[in-house]
């Protein structure tokens, strides 16, 4: 280290009369010229600490008496261990990144075709509704027209209830004996419509309120009752 040397008396290393120190604000100075430790720096003036220069320095002292090449080579070392360690984090947190995007994409893509199915479905099902109000008749309504007659006895539908259904009825061949130039009637027939109706049950007719889902639930039950009785009797006359 041929640069060494006192800025006081620019006296250089080794000597074996004087020791050289090394002050906090980066001068050096033989125990000749600085020889009090609370003297300020003698170039700079400042108050400043010293440290004795000998083998046994701190690492951070070490670094400013040695070679440039061997510092180069040491922190050129400690800089790949940097990039390397750097290099590795970043690499796991990409792949990472990159494992989710290609999992949303999978989600995403499931998603479109879903959408699409749901929507091919609705335009299928809007097509059939269209087809069926083109097909039904004029003059339909929601309630179904068009079926079989109460015949040879049977009671009316819509006034027919359980109760009324479990009364005895007479035989469907029987007439009446009418006078002549009178038409001739089914007996119960005649009956139904000579007899004090019955008035339908409070179910069928208008609320003035909301129904109550009791009352809903009774109306369902009749109607599927009643529908019933009218099927099996359209079935047993048309037997005959």
């Amino acid at each position: 280290m041929d640069w060494v040397h006192c800025n006081g008396c620019y006296l250089s290393p080794p000597s074996k009369e004087y020791k050289f120190l090394l002050t906090s604000c980066g001068h050096i100075f033989c125990n000749k010229c600085y020889n009090a430790p609370n003297l300020p720096c003698l170039v700079c003036k400042n108050k400043c600490m010293i440290t004795p220069l000998k083998p046994n320095m701190s690492p951070d002292v070490q670094l400013f008496f040695m070679d440039p090449l061997e510092v180069a080579a040491k922190l050129h070392k400690q800089l790949l261990k940097v990039l390397d360690f750097q290099k590795t984090q970043r690499k796991r947190l990409t792949a990472y990144r990159l494992q989710n995007i290609k999992k949303s994409q999978v989600g995403l893509t499931k998603l479109q075709q879903e959408v699409q199915r749901l929507t091919a479905e609705n335009k299928q099902l809007k097509m059939q509704i269209s087809q069926a109000k083109e097909n039904r008749p004029p003059g339909s309504s929601h309630r179904s027209h068009g079926g079989p007659s109460p015949r040879d006895g049977a009671p009316l539908p819509f006034l027919e209830t359980p109760e009324t259904a479990s009364r005895p009825r007479p035989s469907p061949g029987r007439k009446t004996l009418e006078s002549p130039g009178k038409p001739l009637y089914n007996n119960t027939f005649a009956q139904v419509l000579g007899s004090k109706i019955t008035p339908p049950p409070a179910i069928f007719q208008t609320p003035r309120t909301t129904p109550s889902p009791r009352s809903l639930e009774e109306c369902k039950r009749s109607v599927e009752y009643n529908s019933r009785r009218l099927f099996k009797n359209y079935c047993g006359n048309a037997s005959k």
